[in-house]
């Protein structure tokens, strides 16, 4: 999934994408911009000897687009970029940028494919933009609705919003654009529209609310516990651990009462996640799985006082965060002096989850580091280890403060958006008996053995996989990235941009781009097959694209990584947990479906009700999803038949 680094070779160049990279700045609708610095993670060269010239095409990557990103603002080469057949300048001397191995072989860009519309850009004035926004207050998805709108009104897939007050606004799901904005000339795009109150209580801290060389060495260190075989392998028996007990839980209630449970698969989801994302960060085991025993099957639940504080601060600053979440700073820090409620609170929450992380759970982990040194064993065990490890610029130990917000920032994200993922995939499958039952069917072929990530990477539950990357595509737990603009450039769409507009991204709109995606509102799971990623890899792919060009546009599309199918966003800004989160959510259903059949509760929620779910920070379901669960057969993939509550009881 990751690559830093390459084996180069001229005459053996690896291919590019099927849909070609845009180049950096260039000259469009009449515009003239300034030569820029083009990102060397992806340089696309042409054939500069005139016998190769109609057929040699290379490509020198140096990281994937599930790369820290840190290689990608700091290793560049500058070249012009307003003209297409512009010679390539001496690479600097430090050989960090694979451009060196290729430059006495390749020279020059592949030309701009512009996307100016024949009447030039797609424009829409403030008027119907306000329009849209007001009608997406309403809708439980938000903007990416209104971003659709504007596609259907226009005919394109990139538009321009004038405002009479403000920055341009440009929203496209043109995954070419996306491309530009997130790959080609990320560098001018690197910073992101984030919630001023989210920016306000982590104090630029953290991979999410951090930029720069801050974020890019901080994105590097947390990445390193995905890409570490030991931890991956103690993230996985934890998985495996969490949801076993889970479904046991559910197992002795069932066996108990002799009926269908109604499960809130919401909550439930949620505790089971924390339970995983806090020992992926911490190695601290929350208990909340337990908690779910104890409530279905009585006795007492856990009980300890840093985990209730820790909870009761999470939960209450991720409410406040979505009441607060278009608030602009000034009235933020107005609110905060003139001590009203809801911005006291928040600050006082973060305090809590501040004081607590740095004050016991980072200083319990340093003691038991430094026993473990003791006994000669150096491993890490969780991301809080490998940045309690890891040193500064000068040698020296990272401040707690910037430990507890790169930890906190991996919980945080890592819960939510997990938990919501596994709630929608769970709910499809109670509303599409069918997919269901291929599901059961295919962990059948485990025999009754629990399924296991390595099950997931052997490919023994390919059909699953289809299943949660499908639920992706529709439902991405966040549906908006978008990217604030930081120097003038034209965007190949003819757009025009400054510094303080924004490009609007959403991963929800660009799953359902009907131009991209047949049927986009149908769920089918199929559409993630070696054959059909061919099929959608070469309709979307240019005229003459090569077999490899096509190959490797399936691979990335396989991965989630292309700028098609963006649900774990695009870029250097991409989610680094993506990967770990689609074998975690696998795994998860697999279990779940060998264990349980799962049918809808249409007492709660009615069978042609749509699912209830909104966006705020990421997808959620304000009142909680139930379902009915009931016990299969581990080894036949059947339901099995119910006792009465009398011989339940009996037994």
């Amino acid at each position: 999934a990751s690559a830093s680094s390459a084996t180069f070779a001229p005459s053996a160049a690896r291919a590019a994408p099927a849909r070609r990279v845009v180049s950096g700045a260039h000259r469009l609708a009449g515009v003239s911009v300034p030569a820029r610095s083009a990102r060397c993670v992806s340089h696309r060269f042409r054939a500069s000897g005139p016998s190769d010239a109609a057929n040699a095409r290379g490509t020198a990557t140096v990281a994937e687009e599930s790369s820290s990103g840190d290689r990608a603002d700091e290793c560049e080469e500058t070249f012009d970029t307003t003209n297409a057949s512009a010679t390539v300048e001496e690479p600097s001397s430090s050989g960090d940028c694979p451009y060196t191995a290729v430059n006495d072989a390749l020279g020059g860009i592949l030309p701009t494919r512009s996307k100016v519309p024949p009447g030039g850009p797609a424009m829409l004035d403030s008027s119907v933009f306000f329009k849209s926004l007001l009608k997406a207050g309403t809708s439980p998805v938000g903007m990416p609705e209104a971003m659709l709108e504007w596609v259907a009104l226009t005919g394109e897939e990139t538009v321009g919003i004038k405002n009479v007050v403000g920055p341009l606004c440009v929203s496209t799901v043109d995954p070419d654009i996306v491309e530009y904005v997130c790959h080609t000339n990320a560098k001018n795009y690197r910073l992101r529209m984030l919630p001023d109150a989210f920016r306000y209580v982590i104090k630029n801290k953290g991979i999410t609310g951090s930029d720069g060389a801050y974020n890019r060495e901080h994105r590097r260190m947390c990445q390193k516990p995905f890409m570490n075989t030991f931890s991956l392998e103690q993230f996985s028996g934890r998985v495996e651990e969490r949801v076993g007990a889970l479904l046991d839980a559910w197992e002795k209630k069932a066996r108990r009462d002799g009926d269908a449970l109604a499960v809130d698969i919401d909550d439930h989801s949620q505790r089971l996640t924390l339970d995983i994302v806090t020992s992926l960060a911490f190695n601290k085991d929350f208990k909340q799985v337990e908690g779910i025993d104890a409530a279905l099957n009585g006795g007492k639940a856990p009980d300890e006082t840093i985990i209730t504080k820790v909870l009761d601060a999470y939960n209450d600053t991720s409410e406040i965060m979505g009441e607060l979440f278009i608030t602009p700073v000034p009235i933020l820090k107005l609110q905060n002096f003139l001590g009203l409620g809801r911005v006291r609170e928040l600050r006082e929450g973060y305090a809590v989850l501040e004081d607590v992380g740095c004050n016991h759970i980072i200083e319990e982990r340093r003691k038991q580091l430094e026993e473990n040194a003791k006994k000669g064993d150096t491993r890490d065990y969780c991301l809080l280890d490998s940045l309690l490890r890891a040193t500064d610029e000068n040698g020296k130990p990272l401040p707690r403060d910037d430990v507890w917000g790169d930890v906190n920032d991996i919980m945080a994200a890592g819960h939510r958006t997990t938990a919501s993922n596994l709630t929608v995939n769970l709910h499809h499958l109670s509303r599409m008996p069918e997919i269901q039952r291929k599901v059961a069917e295919e962990v059948a072929a485990l025999h009754g053995r629990p399924p296991t990530f390595k099950d997931v990477q052997d490919g023994k539950l390919q059909y699953t996989q289809r299943v949660v990357k499908e639920s992706l595509r529709k439902y991405a737990p966040i549906n908006l990235f978008p990217r604030l603009v930081e120097d003038r450039d034209v965007l190949p769409s003819g757009h025009e941009v400054r510094p303080g507009d924004f490009i609007l991204l959403s991963s929800w709109a660009m799953g359902r781009n009907p131009r991209v995606w047949q049927d986009p509102d149908a769920f089918d799971p199929d559409r993630f097959t070696d054959l059909r990623l061919e099929q959608l890899a070469r309709s979307q792919a240019e005229p003459g694209a090569t077999d490899d060009e096509i190959e490797r546009a399936v691979t990335m599309l396989k991965s989630g990584r292309d700028f098609i199918y963006t649900p774990f966003g695009a870029g250097p800004r991409s989610c680094i947990g993506g990967l770990f989160s689609l074998l975690t959510v696998t795994t998860i259903v697999a279990s779940c479906v060998q264990k349980f059949d799962f049918s809808p509760d249409e007492v709660s929620l009615p069978k042609e009700a749509p699912i209830p779910l909104r966006y705020d920070v990421t997808m959620c379901y304000p009142n909680g999803l139930k379902m009915k669960v009931r016990r299969r057969d581990i080894k036949s993939g059947k339901v099995a038949s119910e006792p009465t509550p009398a011989a339940a009881g009996a037994r």
